[in-house]
């Protein structure tokens, strides 16, 4: 038996077998000369003679990575947590999962990290040669590390299937989608996500909702901005949709290991409410529409303008942002017109109401998008300059 410092037991060993627990062994700042960022090694087992193998654990906080390097006997890494990154020399970045193996070859220059926004936790075993284990490069630059969400992103829409079976969209997809319309300075990454996340949670498009949820929470999209935008779109597609969506987030959201901690609860203090507006829009719909559907007049005043679309988890500029998104995208344009005026209110301006059309044609179709052109069209030209 042996013990630590503080006379608890650290190891036991009885019959041939040796048991390391857990936390017995301190915790390591990973060295500044070696990687970028926040980095800790938790030690795991040193080499037992005459195995040659060494583990540890190592969790790279968001943006942090090793420094590019070799090992003389090849390396394994086993994802356990969160997102990452794995580069070798002169290849394409790769974005790696919990569950997720990666094998490097003895004397492959490589790095490895986490995603700009998401830590990664991984175990790496290697073994030794002549006593050494690896061999330390130079730094990932910046530029080198900035490289990934682009491709990451184009392979994420791209599978092998749609590339043997119309190499044109494969095409159209990494040059016109990925390598022009994204990259468009009209709209953030951030809105990009938002708008494209909308309108595929309208067209209840489950399947392709898990890579564009990554993709927001790489984009600066924060869970609980996720959690709100399915709430709110339940009221404007159905919550059939919205259930779907839910489903999707639940399987990226403990893919990248984030708890109900970080999602907003259902009761919350409530923005506080334009009274005078909100009691002239109830008013004119109670008009309109009080005799005929009496349900409906109440729960929109009630429910939708004086509690769902009060909840902070969003700005008002983000909720009318995929409020309009989810509306065009779903061929909805008799409300077109009231929510881009009540968007632009809130602080979208008029070019980022032109990108809106423009990032939804690739995500919607250009004729639901020629179908909401002159409604904007309309709103645009009766809008102060």
């Amino acid at each position: 038996m042996k013990s630590d410092q503080s006379g608890k037991e650290s190891v036991r060993e009885a019959q041939g077998v040796t048991i390391t627990r857990s936390g017995s062994q301190a915790s390591q700042k990973g060295p500044g000369d070696h990687f970028t960022g926040a980095v800790r090694v938790d030690p795991l087992f040193e080499p037992h003679e005459p195995s040659h193998a060494s583990g540890g654990l190592v969790t790279f906080e968001p943006g942090a990575r090793s420094a590019w390097h070799t090992h003389p006997l090849g390396q394994i890494l086993i994802v356990t947590a969160g997102v990452g990154r794995v580069q070798s020399w002169g290849a394409p970045i790769e974005e790696i999962r919990p569950g997720d193996v990666v094998w490097t070859p003895p004397g492959v220059k490589h790095w490895h990290g986490a995603a700009p926004t998401t830590a990664m936790t991984h175990i790496a075993i290697q073994e030794n040669l002549d006593g050494k284990v690896v061999e330390w490069l130079e730094k990932v630059t910046d530029e080198q590390y900035k490289t990934s969400p682009a491709q990451i992103e184009g392979r994420r829409q791209t599978s092998d299937d749609v590339v043997w079976v119309s190499p044109a969209l494969e095409q159209y997809t990494q040059k016109l989608l990925y390598g022009e319309v994204w990259k468009r300075p009209g709209l953030s990454p951030r809105d990009r996500s938002i708008i494209t996340i909308s309108a595929l949670i309208a067209r209840n498009q489950t399947s392709a909702l898990p890579d564009c949820f990554n993709q927001a929470l790489d984009h600066g999209v924060k869970p609980g901005e996720i959690s709100e935008v399915i709430t709110h779109l339940a009221f404007y597609s159905g919550w059939p949709n919205a259930l779907g969506a839910a489903g999707a987030a639940k399987v990226v959201f403990a893919q990248r290991g984030i708890g109900r901690e970080q999602l907003p609860s259902a009761k919350v203090d409530l923005l506080p409410l334009d009274k005078a507006t909100e009691s002239k829009r109830a008013s004119q719909v109670e008009a309109n529409f009080g005799s005929v559907a009496p349900g409906v007049v109440q729960y929109t005043t009630d429910v939708l303008f004086r509690d769902l679309w009060l909840r902070p988890g969003l700005t008002p500029r983000d909720r009318s942002l995929f409020t309009v998104s989810a509306l065009i995208a779903s061929g909805q344009v008799a409300q077109v017109s009231y929510h881009l005026n009540r968007a632009m209110d809130n602080g979208l301006t008029r070019a980022e109401a032109s990108e809106v059309l423009t990032q939804l044609a690739f995500y919607a179709g250009w004729p639901n998008i020629f179908s909401a052109l002159p409604v904007v069209k309309e709103v645009l030209e009766k809008r102060p300059s």
